[in-house]
């Protein structure tokens, strides 16, 4: 299953962030509650479904008006409960529910590949069942898994997945190497006084 996805920032600069989470890449196929609708990248079904069948393999089905219409309402919930937990406050209780609601639905069956049976396609509902259940999944982690990144002029939230939970960047190419960079200056300067 893919993980992660190519951002471009303000100045046109091109960087992989990897979200930690597949909820999380979900969530980040929006404006993640910032009001940029230029951020939006489900703009049509066949967007989601190409999204899904990219981190999935082929739908059995194709999304239509109504599936993009349910799939932005659970990437809401998703998007404001991660939004609640990077801020260490308790999320909205109906985002709860919302993410319970497809939660509770049939996901998308694990299957190992190599028997004489072949498994069956995700569909449409199932790829957001499952990527519901990863969101509880991830939410339910220990407190301070989820977090904002530690650049000043960032605030991506992702899922910190290591096993010290010490990442501090969104990306250690994007926001990481420029503060090492900021703070290799500032020796350099204090050096040179």
């Amino acid at each position: 299953m893919l993980s992660g996805q190519w951002f471009v920032d303000s100045i046109g600069a091109r960087w992989y962030f990897e979200s930690g989470a597949l909820c999380l890449d979900f969530a980040y196929t929006g404006d993640f509650g910032c009001g940029n609708p230029a951020w939006e990248r489900l703009r049509s079904p066949t967007d989601l479904s190409a999204w899904l069948a990219e981190r999935h393999g082929p739908l059995l089905d194709t999304a239509d008006s109504h599936d993009l219409s349910q799939a932005r309402e659970l990437r809401s919930a998703i998007t404001a409960i991660a939004r609640a937990r990077a801020d260490d406050v308790a999320p909205d209780p109906s985002r709860v529910d919302i993410l319970n609601s497809w939660a509770a639905r049939p996901d998308i069956a694990p299957a190992l590949a190599g028997g004489n049976v072949a498994t069956t396609q995700a569909s449409v509902v199932r790829a957001l069942a499952t990527i519901a259940r990863d969101a509880v999944d991830v939410f339910s982690q220990a407190p301070g898994r989820i977090r904002r990144c530690a650049a000043h002029d960032c605030g991506l939230v992702f899922f910190d997945g290591s096993r010290p939970n010490s990442r501090r960047w969104c990306s250690m190419q994007h926001c990481g190497n420029r503060a090492k960079v900021r703070t290799h200056r500032n020796r350099t300067k204090e050096t040179r006084q």
